[in-house]
C-alpha cells in the first residue's frame, strides 16, 4: 500500500498488492475506451454486487480483507469506522459530486465504499481488486479521518513525508479549496475508471509518450530531474531547505503534483481529480516554500504549468470520447 493509497488484489493464491499491475506491451490499435460489459454479470452476483443499488447504498462495513491489508502495514488497531449523520450528509455529497463518468463505472464495478479507522500515514484509500479480468469488482477503502479533514491540511500533511528536517526551519504548505473527502473519492474512483476501460494499462500513447516508459519507470528527460528522486518514487527523503529546488523541477514538468510521479496509474489518477476540481472551483492549488521567518521563498501553482494544462486538456478529451462512447 502506498502513502496514498492503490490496488490491491483478493483472489486466492495471491498475496494483497499495492499498485494495479500494468503491462509493458506497446500501445494496441483497439478503441481506447473498451466498452464494460453490461449487467446482469456474473462477477456481480458471485461477489453479492447489486448493480441496481444507490452508490449511497453501497456504503458497508470494510472487508475482513482490507483491515487486514492495514494490519499488515503496521496499523494494528484498524477498525471498521462508524458514521455520523453529519459524516453521512458529507458522504453524499461528495458522491453527488462525482463526473457523470465516474458514477457510471461506479455503478457497474463498486460492490462496497467503506471507511476505515487507522492513523494518520497508514494510507488514506485502497482500491482493492475485488474480481480481476473482462469484468471487475472493486472495493473502495477510505481512511475516515479524511471526513474531518481540509483538502489543505490533507495534502500538506502529505507533502512533508516527501522531506526530512535538516535545521534549516524551511516549511512546505499547499493551498487547495474545499475538504479531503471529494478529492480522495475523485482520485480512488478514478482508478476504477481507469481499471474498467483499461487506459493505463494500454499505455496509449496520448497519455504516455514522453512521460512513462512503462507502469513505474519514467522516460527522459524526467527520469534524469529532481523530481525523480522523491519518497513517493521509494526514494530517501530529500532535505527540507531542497524544497525550492525539487518543486522548481516539478514546475518544468507535465506533473501535476510530486505524488503523480509514483507511477502511470497514480499520474492519471492525478490528472483526472485536479481537472474535475478545477472545473468546480476557481480556488488555486497552490505550494508554498516558508524559511524560518514564515516569509514565502518560492510558490508554485502546477495547475497553471503549461505542460501540465496541455495534459489536462488532453484527459479531458480522452474522457469525453469514452463517455460519448459508452452513451453511444
Amino acid at each position: 500500500m502506498s502513502l496514498f493509497g492503490g490496488y490491491a488484489r483478493s483472489r486466492a493464491g495471491h498475496a494483497l498488492a499495492s499498485l494495479l499491475i500494468l503491462t509493458c506491451a506497446d500501445a494496441v490499435a483497439a478503441p481506447l475506451c473498451a466498452p464494460s460489459q453490461d449487467g446482469p454479470n456474473s462477477e456481480q452476483l458471485k461477489h453479492g454486487m447489486d448493480p441496481h443499488a444507490s452508490l449511497r447504498e453501497r456504503v458497508a462495513p470494510p472487508s475482513p480483507e482490507a483491515i487486514s491489508t492495514y494490519v499488515q502495514s503496521g496499523a494494528t488497531a484498524a477498525r471498521a469506522h462508524r458514521l455520523t449523520s453529519e459524516e453521512w450528509s458529507q458522504i453524499e455529497l461528495a458522491l453527488a459530486a462525482l463526473p457523470a463518468l465516474h458514477r457510471h463505472f461506479l455503478g457497474k464495478h463498486l460492490r462496497h465504499l467503506s471507511f476505515i479507522d487507522v492513523p494518520d500515514g497508514a494510507g488514506n484509500g485502497l482500491t482493492t481488486v475485488v474480481s480481476d479480468g473482462d469484468f471487475p469488482v472493486f472495493d473502495l477503502t477510505l481512511r475516515a479521518g479524511i471526513l474531518n479533514e481540509t483538502l489543505s491540511e490533507f495534502l500538506t500533511i502529505k507533502e512533508q513525508r516527501v522531506f526530512s528536517e535538516d535545521g534549516s526551519g524551511t516549511t512546505v504548505s499547499i493551498n487547495a479549496p474545499g475538504g479531503a473527502l471529494v478529492y480522495v473519492l475523485l482520485h480512488e474512483s478514478t482508478h476504477v475508471v481507469d481499471r474498467a476501460l483499461q487506459l493505463t494499462m494500454k499505455l496509449d500513447p496520448r497519455f504516455t509518450a514522453g512521460i512513462w516508459l512503462d507502469r513505474t519507470r519514467l522516460d527522459e528527460p524526467w527520469s534524469a530531474m529532481a523530481l525523480a528522486s522523491n519518497a513517493f518514487r521509494r526514494k530517501p527523503k530529500v532535505p527540507i531547505s531542497e524544497a525550492p529546488t525539487l518543486y522548481a523541477s516539478l514546475a518544468g514538468s507535465p506533473f501535476v503534483s510530486l505524488y503523480a510521479t509514483a507511477a502511470a496509474p497514480e499520474d492519471f489518477a492525478e490528472l483526472v481529480a485536479w481537472q474535475a476540481l478545477v472545473l468546480k472551483t476557481a480556488h488555486p492549488l497552490e505550494i508554498i516554500v516558508r524559511d524560518r521567518s514564515g516569509v514565502p521563498v518560492y510558490r508554485l501553482e502546477p495547475l497553471r504549468q503549461p505542460k501540465v494544462g496541455s495534459r489536462l486538456a488532453a484527459v479531458d478529451a480522452l474522457l469525453r470520447e469514452c463517455r460519448t462512447g459508452r452513451e453511444g
